[in-house]
């Protein structure tokens, strides 16, 4: 004769977990108006001891400034997508912003990143290229702000 042992008890389920609250990221020390600006000082006062060094010190301070708004944009709107990488947040601001300001944000950090990197067979972006993209950062900049609030 067998015996029917009795089935062995299920544990209980566990609760749903639920997501952890995200943490603020830290704050920049600078806004993008103060990076802004501090790319316009030099590029107003090239000195030869900056020969060589201010054309990337500029680019990198406009990017800079570029990510920053992009960055104080989403805390303000989407605090998830900070954490995110710039491509992702570049994809997904076409999504809020309006297409023209996502396309502008888009070419000028990909121009601005070229720049940045020292290459012995590239020259250093001109005065000109960098004039160009600081008027594209600075038209970023506007067109994020009033969202941002």
């Amino acid at each position: 004769m067998t015996t029917i042992r009795p089935a062995t008890p299920i544990p209980p389920a566990r609760p749903p977990r639920l997501p952890a609250a995200i943490p603020a990221l830290p704050s920049s020390i600078s806004t993008p108006e103060e990076l802004l600006a501090g790319a316009d000082r030099l590029l107003g006062t090239a000195t030869a001891s900056t020969t060589g060094v201010w054309p990337r010190a500029v680019a990198l301070l406009l990017r800079h400034a570029l990510e920053e708004a992009v960055r104080r944009y989403w805390q303000a709107r989407k605090p998830q997508l900070t954490y995110c990488p710039p491509h992702a947040q570049a994809l997904c601001l076409e999504s809020y912003a309006d297409p023209d300001t996502a396309r502008r944000w888009s070419a000028t950090w990909a121009g601005l990143s070229r720049a940045c990197h020292y290459h012995g067979y590239e020259l250093a972006p001109t005065q000109g290229e960098l004039c160009a993209w600081r008027d594209d950062v600075e038209r970023v900049i506007e067109a994020l702000a009033p969202r941002m609030r």
